[in-house]
């Protein structure tokens, strides 16, 4: 069934991947792997084809060069090449925006979720149950009406201390301008894949454009700081729509206890003391306001108080973490 799909989003380098890879182990969901590309729209045909060819899976870290270590059957956010293909986005070249997606495009990725969560060349789960739908594709910002309509899935809209999040940002840029100046591949993979949150193809939401600073640019740390800000003061603004905050850094200074809070609110059984030991510890220095226009720092200290004040944070408990 297409219903009880969990949908985990946020701005990039806000702790979305840890999130989703710890749901991952939960034996409830099925996400897209590595495994799935390059054919992730047809999951079933292209296990049937490489099942007497499987490669071995080995270890290594991702190109973030953030210490996470994948392998062909790492959950990951290829969700959007469903909608770059059958969606349609905003002709824009200066922000990344998408159009509203039509009833029957609706229909449709209720089946491709299907196909994803119970791929037909699989049986059901060890206990007996068919497995929920399971996203992480931080681009879903833009489709949070649309999901959140869906009165059996769940958004988790994960968010972490501005100053850390700007920090990482503007080094993922830097670092992906280079590597995609360098090899033409990678520029094109993370095209073909939407990914425009970094790097030299790097466009923002554009639902964010008309609340930031004109002045800054990417290759500016405070460009960076300036996009969070517009991005959740708009999430922030979404009081209709039935999301859960979840809060990165209570996540970490809290794992066990934050992830049971999760699993509850999902309705899910997990060994949360076995899984909090795959919660990658906050990066050193990460929130040294150094190098901050001071005004707009104070801005986006107040939105932080906002979203750890806010009533859809999954537990009022994240206030311990500030």
């Amino acid at each position: 069934p297409a219903a009880g799909a969990v949908y985990v989003c946020g701005l990039a380098r806000s702790g979305t991947t840890t999130q989703l890879r710890i749901l991952d182990e939960v034996d409830a969901f099925r996400s897209l792997t590595y495994r799935d590309m390059p054919f992730v729209l047809a999951p079933n045909l292209w296990k049937k084809i490489t099942r007497h060819a499987r490669r071995q899976s080995v270890l290594a870290e991702r190109a973030h060069g953030d210490g996470i270590l994948v392998d062909l059957n790492s959950p990951e956010g290829f969700e959007e090449v469903f909608w770059r293909t059958f969606g349609a986005r905003t002709l824009n070249p200066l922000c990344f925006g998408i159009e509203e997606p039509s009833p029957e495009v609706l229909a449709a990725f209720a089946d491709y979720r299907s196909l994803v969560a119970n791929p037909r060349t699989e049986s059901v789960s060890a206990h007996g149950i068919l497995r929920r739908y399971l996203s992480k594709n931080n681009n879903n910002l833009l489709r949070l009406h649309h999901l959140c309509a869906d009165p059996t899935a769940t958004v988790l809209l994960v968010y972490r201390n501005p100053i850390a999040t700007a920090r990482s940002l503007h080094r993922q840029h830097r670092r992906f301008c280079a590597a995609q100046a360098e090899d033409r591949f990678v520029r094109s993979y993370m095209g073909w894949l939407a990914h425009y949150e970094f790097g030299l193809d790097h466009r923002p939401f554009c639902f964010a454009v008309p609340e930031m600073d004109g002045s800054y640019t990417p290759q500016d740390l405070n460009y960076w700081l300036d996009y969070w800000n517009a991005v959740y003061c708009h999430m922030l603004a979404q009081v209709n729509l039935r999301l859960h905050f979840v809060n990165h850094d209570y996540l970490c200074a809290e794992p066990v206890r934050a992830l049971e809070e999760i699993f509850a609110r999902l309705g899910v059984q997990g060994d949360a003391t076995k899984l909090a030991q795959r919660i990658v510890a906050p990066e050193p220095g990460a929130e040294s306001a150094v190098d901050f226009c001071p005004e707009l720092l104070h801005r986006a200290e107040a939105t932080h108080r906002a979203l750890l004040g806010s009533s859809k944070n999954l537990s009022l408990s994240d206030l311990s973490a500030v």
